[in-house]
């Protein structure tokens, strides 16, 4: 009894990683047309043998024989894959987002300098990384109003019209 125990656990664990495989690598890979495929073999796997071994070391914690233990988990091993598979197809059909991208906030988030002084409600200057080449230096305006000094750095929230909207980085490192 105790290596039927031990032969679900690890049914049941090998089950979890691969659940695990099927989170971090993914269910879409390119496909041959350039528009990606869902593959669902990983998480049929992960489905079939999570379900299958906790369901037979249920069963066997209950001390039922071995025929009850073993048509527990296959009819686990049944539902666990065919929900892997139906969930999977589902939520990777679904598209992400209908929403055409915004550019005004491609640039969020990157970090700038103020080289000349921010003041309230008025325009500055502010030094930006641009890919390989040198900083670009841009027209910047505070996104609450606030003056901001020279030499202090901020974090971009949008470009508008050629004018980065910027705030302190010391107050967005206060809301993380």
């Amino acid at each position: 009894m105790v290596r039927a125990v031990n032969l679900w656990n690890v049914i049941f664990l090998a089950g979890l990683l691969a659940s695990v495989r099927v989170m971090v690598a993914g269910v879409e890979r390119g496909g041959t047309s350039g528009v990606a495929e869902v593959r669902v073999r990983w998480a049929a796997l992960a489905g079939l043998l999570t379900l299958s071994g906790f369901i037979g070391s249920l069963l066997t914690a209950l001390g039922r024989d071995v025929l009850w233990q073993a048509s527990g988990a296959v009819a686990g091993a049944v539902v666990g894959a065919g929900s892997a598979l139906l969930l999977v197809r589902r939520v990777a059909a679904m598209e992400v987002s209908d929403h055409e991208f915004d550019p005004r906030y491609m640039m969020q988030g990157v970090p700038a300098v103020v080289v000349e002084p921010i003041p309230a409600n008025g325009d500055g200057l502010v030094r930006l990384p641009e890919g390989s080449r040198p900083l670009a230096s841009m027209r910047a305006r505070s996104i609450d109003g606030a003056p901001i000094s020279a030499g202090v750095e901020v974090g971009v929230e949008r470009i508008d019209d050629g004018v980065a909207f910027v705030e302190a980085w010391s107050a967005i490192e206060a809301r993380l």
